[in-house]
């Protein structure tokens, strides 16, 4: 299955051919945003935060704390899992997850955000998620002041025992001091040992202090704060309920609908633009028309008689009859018995089947040659079944009757009264073409409406056209896409061979006597 590669000017070209039907499904959207604001219970929110305790450097704070780690902790099951058992009913982790978000705009500050229909319930939860958060901060400092506690105790007996030791040494050194003769080398020893005793003691003395200190330092630092309890539960007004589910239902329906509408884009092999549908078949571009189709058989004779088109359509429809009439055909004159005889034109407007755009070129070129003066024929020639109101049209005119002036229905050739233009209408099953007969020297135009053909199918027609052996003329595109910016007029093989314009005002341009110079913003003219 062939899918054509998409682009932002497919997607915008998709989209805006269905304009309609993004308005409807925008429109079907916002209602059911608006009816779903209404009938659902509204969302009550409650907000609670946690300040966390500060940072530290002691073996029982942290130097850092890290914002996602934390956030990570309080949405696990040791905190929020907590906070839903004590609530009453109880809620699992899974459900207190769906209810209550976690943040950290800093740090050390944690925010617990509740949202559920039931108000009381709301704030239940902001308020147990904030509890469980200081039980769990309170719990764990306690388990690690309780061990810093056991190894500040450790130290300050092994210290104690030490210094217990010292002061013994000091006692028995200064004994012996004193029994020896003062001056004496083992008096001026015992009195240097002291010295050194001394200090040791003094040592363990401030090492003792310092530990004590510690110890009352560390007491109530780690001990996390409600900072906010659980506000009061608040929920938006029905009517900025209202607008923001409209608005969502809005976008939802429009982006919805366009990625069926891409998707299927994808897979149409249906050939929109002048370009594809020239190359496809072979032939260039000879016009744009809009097309008027008619759905009865009033209809079709409304515009066999009837019809009229606009300044554009009518240039068109005559550069269609230009290029296939004579170059001395008096187009837009009135044609007397007594001017000169000319050979009769006949012209095969051939189109595929279920294409009402393209079954109409052939009545309104018909009524157009007959209004710009020119005898007219038009003839069904091969018909479809899609192609049944028209040929009823067609044959509820009496032959030797003008549908308007100058203008015939499957009149029959004289000699004495010929018409100068013939119209042959020949319609193509896309399904199965089959052979086509044409009287000879008959000039082919093709009808195909932007959008309706694949390039298979037109070059089924091209194959059938052939072997009746007439030459395609040309193709008339009907109903054009409006974001087609291509006219269909130079086949690819001509536009590949066409220079790439530039894109900036500078460049070589041709001075007088044909020689090339350099122009540009900076520069001037070579000498």
């Amino acid at each position: 299955m062939a899918e054509q590669a998409l682009d932002l000017r497919v997607v915008w070209s998709v989209l805006r051919r269905h304009l309609r039907l993004l308005a409807v499904a925008a429109l079907l959207g916002a209602v059911a945003g608006v009816a779903l604001a209404t009938w659902r219970p509204p969302v009550h929110t409650s907000t609670s935060m946690v300040l966390l305790p500060l940072a530290s450097d002691s073996g029982v704070g942290r130097a850092e704390r890290d914002a996602e780690t934390e956030v990570r902790v309080a949405t696990s099951d040791l905190v929020l899992g907590e906070a839903g058992l004590r609530l009453s009913p109880e809620l699992p982790l899974a459900k207190m997850a769906q209810h209550v978000t976690v943040s950290a705009s800093t740090p050390d500050v944690l925010r617990f955000t509740a949202r559920h229909t039931d108000a009381e319930l709301a704030q239940a939860m902001a308020q147990e998620a904030a509890a469980a958060e200081l039980r769990y901060v309170g719990s764990a400092a306690a388990r690690l002041r309780n061990a810093a506690q056991a190894g500040r105790e450790a130290r300050l007996e092994a210290l104690r025992k030490s210094l217990r030791t010292v002061d013994r040494d000091i006692r028995t050194t200064t004994d012996r001091r004193d029994d020896e003769p003062y001056g004496s080398a083992a008096e001026k020893a015992m009195s240097a040992a002291l010295a050194q005793l001394t200090a040791q003691q003094a040592s363990l003395v401030l090492q003792i202090d310092q530990v004590a200190e510690a110890a009352s330092a560390d007491v109530g630092r780690d001990t996390a704060s409600l900072i906010q309890k659980a506000s009061p539960p608040r929920s938006p007004g029905l009517l900025v309920r209202r607008l923001v589910a409209g608005a969502l239902g809005l976008v939802a329906g429009v982006v919805l609908l366009g990625m069926v509408l891409v998707g299927f884009a994808r897979r149409d092999r249906r050939l929109r633009y002048r370009d594809e549908i020239a190359d496809a078949l072979g032939s260039a571009v000879l016009a744009s028309v809009v097309s008027r189709p008619a759905r009865t058989v009033a209809g079709w004779r409304t515009l066999l008689g009837r019809y009229e088109p606009g300044t554009v359509d009518a240039w068109a429809l005559r550069q269609t009859l230009r290029h296939v009439l004579p170059a001395d055909f008096p187009l837009g004159q009135t044609h007397d018995k007594d001017d000169v005889a000319r050979a009769p034109v006949e012209i095969a407007v051939v189109s595929l089947s279920d294409d009402p755009g393209a079954l109409a070129l052939g009545p309104q070129l018909a009524s157009y040659a007959a209004g710009a003066g020119v005898s007219t024929r038009l003839v069904p020639h091969r018909g479809h079944d899609s192609a049944a109101g028209l040929w009823a049209a067609c044959a509820r005119v009496h032959p030797e009757h003008e549908v308007r002036s100058r203008l015939w229905i499957n009149r029959p050739t004289r000699d004495e009264a010929p018409a100068d233009l013939t119209l042959l209408m020949v319609v193509i099953d896309r399904a199965a073409p089959g052979q086509v007969v044409l009287p000879p020297g008959t000039h082919g135009v093709v009808a195909v409406s932007a959008g309706t053909a694949t390039a298979v199918e037109l070059a089924r027609v091209a194959v059938s056209v052939d072997e009746a052996d007439v030459v395609v003329a040309g193709l008339v595109v009907l109903d054009p896409d409006r974001l087609d910016r291509t006219t269909g007029r130079r086949l690819q093989p001509d536009r590949v061979r066409e220079p790439h314009l530039p894109a900036r005002l500078t460049g070589l341009s041709l001075a007088e006597g044909g020689r090339p110079v350099r122009s540009g913003l900076r520069g001037g003219v070579a000498p």
